[in-house]
């Protein structure tokens, strides 16, 4: 319900920031504090900036970019079928490095699709298109795959 690990549960209510009792070898929570429990953002600031660097031989990186437009009035439909590809692990694309989904800020209705190997684990073409396709069987209802852009390219420099 909380969209967390059962460690990251206990540890908030080990810190208090989560009301818990716990019974036998359960922690158990009440309903309101699962439903106003709100949880911080995630990871930290880093403290050194990685340095570029340039992969050669077999770990090269190779991207894939995809632009396409969300069928109008289906942006609300796209957000929750994402969350729930997020909750189900689904579309994981093996072998990606990164792995995003982005709305544009330049282009209105418009997503990008990055998705990025490094060579000595990047599947072979066909599995890609294979994963790319039950990508786009997901999500046909709310994205217009007849008006995406696919760009493929080779990192030249990266972080």
């Amino acid at each position: 319900m909380l969209g967390l690990s059962s460690k990251r549960v206990y540890e908030h209510v080990m810190a208090g920031r989560l009301r818990g009792v716990r019974a036998v070898n359960a922690i158990m929570i009440p309903l309101e504090e699962v439903e106003k429990f709100e949880a911080g953002a995630s990871g930290r600031e880093r403290k050194i900036v990685p340095a570029w660097r340039i992969s050669v031989g077999k770990n090269t990186q190779f991207l894939t970019l995809i632009l396409v437009q969300i069928r109008a009035g289906k942006r609300e439909a796209l957000v929750q079928k994402l969350e729930e590809m997020r909750k189900d692990g689904g579309h994981l694309f093996p072998g990606t490095v990164v792995r995003s989904i982005v709305e544009s800020q330049t282009k209105a209705g418009q997503v990008i699709i990055s998705l990025m190997w490094r060579g000595t684990v990047m599947p072979d073409k066909g599995k890609r298109e294979e994963a790319l396709e039950a990508l786009r069987r997901e999500l046909e209802d709310v994205l217009d795959w007849g008006s995406a852009e696919y760009n493929d390219g080779t990192a030249l420099i990266h972080t």
